[in-house]
């Protein structure tokens, strides 16, 4: 009996796909939402510190403030660097040693000419003449010496003004100051931190996707951003930003199964900040995508954006 009924069922199951003379047919799969949680990164991040001993004189740029490139950050004492860079420039500007070792060098040259004729006049010995030729050619070396010591004296002097330089530390790039590490009147030591500065727009994201994504995100990808906590940022309404893939990794984590992807948003607002706790809707959608113009009216939102709100319900607090 139980035989009887697995033949039954067997053949109930077959005899479409032998009637149809194919495989059973698969539905094909509709794309997935797939938010992925991440991080905003300063895009850029430097450490101002003295190439060299010294004490500092002040820091211009509180902590919180925006500066932009090339401002001087923090004044070093700089008294004795600024006298040699003087001393320097003196030696520089003055030509006396020069004229002097010209003016010998002309003296001797008139001698041996003068000599030269006394000589054919049979007034004056080859000795002479030798002596004469000889003071000619070491009144030439020490001419030659001297506009070479005038030349080392501008390069010296451009050291010692490029040495002065450094007593100005600039900010590397538009930046907001983060951290004070030292103060007006300490002395700091060689390559000691000073000031930390970050760059904060663009603003970067980094994410660890699924392995399931590595054939669909390509660099110049746009893909909407929003916080997990709406409360954080400035925007208006619906927070969710543009961002755009800048770094997709080749190499994946063993572990995890993941590899990395970076993103950049505009912070021109400075409404977002660095460390907060994002989700990147990386669903497919062609507006998207490279050279593909978003909808009119900005981004819409998709049923993956609709996954990521709820996500972003889920991680947010209850009320006790």
């Amino acid at each position: 009996m139980r035989r009887r009924l697995a033949i039954v069922a067997s053949v109930a199951f077959w005899s479409p796909i032998l009637l149809a003379g194919g495989e059973p047919a698969i539905a094909p799969r509709t794309p997935e939402p797939c938010p992925v949680v991440g991080m905003t990164e300063p895009f850029r991040a430097a450490m101002l510190a003295s190439v060299q001993p010294a004490r500092i004189a002040g820091i211009r740029a509180e902590e919180g403030a925006y500066v932009p490139e090339g401002e001087v950050i923090v004044a070093l004492e700089d008294g004795v660097q600024r006298a040699r860079t003087e001393l320097a420039k003196a030696a520089m500007d003055t030509s006396l040693p020069v004229d002097l070792e010209r003016a010998k060098l002309n003296r001797a040259k008139r001698d041996f000419e003068r000599l030269k004729r006394l000589k054919g006049d049979d007034f004056a010995s080859s000795k002479e003449l030798s002596d004469a030729l000889a003071v000619v050619e070491i009144a030439q070396v020490e001419y030659d010496l001297a506009v070479f010591s005038q030349e080392q004296a501008l390069r010296s002097y451009e050291r010692e003004k490029e040495t002065l330089a450094e007593y100005q530390i600039r900010a590397p790039f538009p930046a907001y100051v983060a951290t004070h590490l030292k103060h007006a009147g300490e002395s700091v030591d060689q390559l000691e931190g000073i000031v930390r500065l970050v760059q904060l727009d663009p603003l970067l994201v980094s994410v660890d996707c699924p392995l399931v994504l590595a054939a669909s995100v390509a660099i110049g990808d746009r893909y909407l951003v929003r916080p997990t906590d709406t409360s954080v940022t400035t925007d208006p309404g619906t927070p969710g930003r543009q961002g755009t893939v800048v770094f997709a990794s080749q190499v994946a984590d063993a572990a995890s199964q993941t590899f990395k992807v970076k993103l950049t948003i505009d912070n021109g607002d400075r409404g977002w900040m660095a460390g907060l706790k994002v989700v990147v809707d990386f669903s497919v959608d062609p507006s998207r995508r490279t050279g593909t113009a978003p909808p009119a009216g900005g981004l819409q939102e998709t049923d993956s954006s609709a996954a990521v709100r709820d996500v972003r319900r889920t991680q947010a607090p209850t009320a006790p």
